[in-house]
């Protein structure tokens, strides 16, 4: 349980922190109001101890700002329990206390074991759950004592276990990830790494199991941690006579690890057909057929063990195989492929597209091919084709023969005689259309900043699951793949929107040139661009609408009701002028331009300037996007509708919407784990954007 007390008096402070501690109570200290409100208003406590009487913020205030409308709606603790303390022992005060939106009020000097009943009073009545006792089957954990058992059997935990254990126990549906487990475990004076949470957790797991007790903690896939269904928390596991029950639900936890093995086998068998198999790829299907013989055999597939048997011993011949040999090779992995897919559930295939999601080819250069072929199996799920190369030597060789979509990189090659960033100049310079990822086992700055010089798209560290990888993989293809840049210019002067045309059409931008001012709402709303480029003084207008026969509009008019609509205001802006005054430079940015650019033109600071914008871009479209899906999130979704729907009322045209709802989603996550559930959510997200990206092609 996590606290904050807001107390002026460094003593009472101190001793509120040795008394709470000893009762597990997890505590943030404030000198003053300010510093206590600043804390409230980040992290969530399950109890605010407040003084009366403090500087900046007095206790009264800082609990009416709390429960009223001077809150944030995203303030934590609006509802948390309040003790107000005060050495003001009058009853006027305590009811002034109280109207404010105190719970409970105790007058100094007051008695420490009081406190802590009238702590543990307001816990349990802030949630119907808690409980004096809190138990989950034979585990039980007292709050009064801090005493935790199993099978009336005492188990020693450390500060952080403890709070670790009776945080799920009172929260038995919520997942808690690791930022919300610091959040809500750690004072903010500690700064604890995730690797610390995670050792805490493990303690605690290590702690339960040597006492005889289940693991009573789940891990959710990229979520968090959650407190296991009670109906599964089963005792330490004793022999048995009767496995056959237990033996498919352990075959359906692991069954898709034997289907990649047989992916290993079959792309050896693809490269002994092609002439094109190593030593390496050739011991690695060897060694995975030796894993299958066993491992099959102990789940009862017998006929399925021994042709893995048979598939290994013409994987050690040491001569070339005859042409016979690899026909009887493709029978017994066709045969052996068949075996693993009817012992058990149905294929997670079925869940998949059947055929690659998104033609794209995948180069990956790592001296550490075990992680490079489990990348490369991963790839198949993601729609991409990978290929592998072991060094910089190997990986020039296919570049000069093969193009790909996407290279990922490990740039540390310790027994070679270059390094994986003299490949990525390589690639900068011969092949500048390919996007590189980076992948490294170090973080180093200067290694940051020089993939970065050379171009690189991303940088991911080691360890890493191929899943992270190629979910990286995937948004950087997105990303190279999406329609190229929508430049909007309105200049009143032709000649030189034809210049802009040409300077700017070469370097693959879409151009919409505007010499009509007057127009520019329709085609902004027609066209959505990317980037905005404007002149800042344009002829008179003539207009029908108005009362006047000429309008005179100006470049800062046209930004300011640019930055006026939510659904356009973080559009970039660059203003291009023959006016190079200070003041005009001002005021331009303080109507909300992003950049000023002074004619005559300089076609490369011009290019620069673009491609900086069209950048930023980018980075502001990741807050809109889901990262998993690459689908836009509710607020950008209901923004695009909305101008949609006008622009077909405007214009009276038809407007359709399809709604796609995944039925039965959650059989997904329940059957086959939320990994292959993210899949699922990812193949689907790339389904529509493929869809939207035809639509714009067409």
């Amino acid at each position: 349980m996590k606290i904050l007390c807001v107390e002026d008096d460094k003593n009472i402070g101190q001793l509120l922190q040795i008394t709470l501690d000893k009762q597990r109570y997890q505590l943030d200290l404030a000198e003053d109001g300010q510093a206590g409100w600043d804390l409230a208003e980040v992290y969530p406590y399950d109890l605010i101890i407040l003084d009366v009487m403090l500087p900046k913020l007095d206790g009264i205030s800082f609990c009416k700002k709390l429960r009223t409308n001077q809150s944030s709606t995203l303030n934590p603790n609006r509802d948390t329990p309040i003790i107000l303390m005060t050495a003001l022992d009058a009853v006027t005060n305590k009811v002034i206390g109280l109207d404010a939106g105190a719970d409970d009020y105790l007058a100094k000097p007051f008695d420490l074991d009081e406190l802590l009943a009238r702590i543990r009073a307001l816990l349990r009545r802030n949630q119907s759950q808690r409980k004096p006792l809190l138990t989950w089957g034979d585990l039980c954990l007292n709050p009064n004592s801090c005493d935790v058992r199993y099978r009336e059997k005492p188990i020693y935990l450390a500060a952080k276990e403890y709070a670790i254990l009776e945080l799920f126990l009172r929260n038995t549906e919520q997942i808690f990830s690791i930022s919300r487990l610091l959040d809500r475990l750690w004072t903010a004076e500690e700064f604890p790494s995730d690797g610390a949470v995670r050792a805490h957790i493990k303690g605690l797991r290590q702690k339960l199991k040597r006492a005889g007790a289940a693991d009573i903690l789940e891990t959710i896939y990229k979520q968090g941690y959650r407190l296991k269904q009670q109906e599964v928390i089963t005792p330490a596991p004793t022999p048995v006579t009767g496995v056959a029950s237990e033996l498919k639900a352990i075959w359906e936890q692991y069954r898709q690890s034997y289907s990649d093995r047989l992916v290993i086998i079959q792309e050896a068998l693809t490269a002994i057909q092609n002439g094109t198999i190593t030593p390496t790829q050739q011991q690695q299907a060897e060694r995975e057929a030796h894993t299958l013989i066993g491992s099959l055999g102990c789940f009862g597939l017998d006929q399925a063990s021994q042709i893995s048997r048979q598939i290994q011993q013409l994987l050690q011949q040491k001569q070339e195989l005859q042409p016979s040999e690899i026909d009887q090779m493709g029978q017994l992995l066709t045969q052996l492929q068949q075996e693993v897919s009817h012992h058990g559930c149905e294929q997670q295939a079925e869940y998949l597209p059947s055929a690659p999601i998104i033609s794209a080819s995948l180069l990956i250069v790592d001296h550490d091919l075990t992680l490079a072929q489990q990348i490369a199996i991963e790839a198949v799920n993601w729609g991409l084709q990978g290929e592998i190369a072991v060094n910089l030597q190997q990986a020039q060789q296919f570049l000069a023969i093969h193009s790909y979509d996407v290279i990922l990189l490990d740039i540390n090659f310790s027994d070679s005689t270059g390094n994986g960033l003299d490949l990525l100049a390589l690639v900068h310079k011969q092949y500048p259309e390919i996007p590189v990822v980076i992948l490294t086992a170090e973080d180093s700055l200067i290694q940051r900043v020089e993939a970065a010089r050379l171009g690189s798209q991303c940088f991911l560290q080691k360890p890493i699951l191929p899943t992270e990888v190629l979910a990286t993989l995937t948004q950087v293809i997105q990303q190279v793949n999406q329609s190229v840049a929508k430049l909007l210019i309105i200049d009143d002067d032709p000649g030189l929107l034809n210049l802009l045309r040409t300077l700017l059409e070469p370097s693959g931008y879409q151009l919409i040139l505007l010499d009509q001012p007057d127009k520019f709402w329709e085609v902004l709303e027609q066209t959505v661009p990317d980037l905005l480029i404007l002149d800042i003084e344009f002829k008179a207008v003539s207009s029908q609408h108005w009362q006047e026969s000429t309008i005179f509009w100006s470049g800062f008019d046209l930004c300011q009701v640019v930055r006026s609509d939510t659904r356009w205001n973080r559009l970039p802006i660059l203003f291009l002028s023959a006016h190079t005054e200070i003041e005009t430079m001002q005021r331009s940015f303080t109507v909300g331009a992003d950049d000023f650019l002074t004619k005559p033109i300089v076609p490369t600071e011009l290019l620069t300037r673009v491609r900086t914008r069209l950048e930023q871009r980018k980075m502001w479209r990741l807050t809109e996007i889901d990262v998993l899906t690459g689908l836009n999130l509710r607020r950008k979704a209901l923004q695009d509708l909305t101008r949609l729907l006008q622009l077909a009322q405007r214009q009276e045209q038809l407007f359709s919407l399809a709604v796609l709802d995944l039925d039965y989603f959650k059989s997904v996550n329940d059957q086959y784990g939320h990994e292959m559930g993210d899949r699922v959510l990812n193949y689907f997200g790339l389904v529509n954007f493929s869809i939207n990206a035809l639509d714009r092609k067409i």
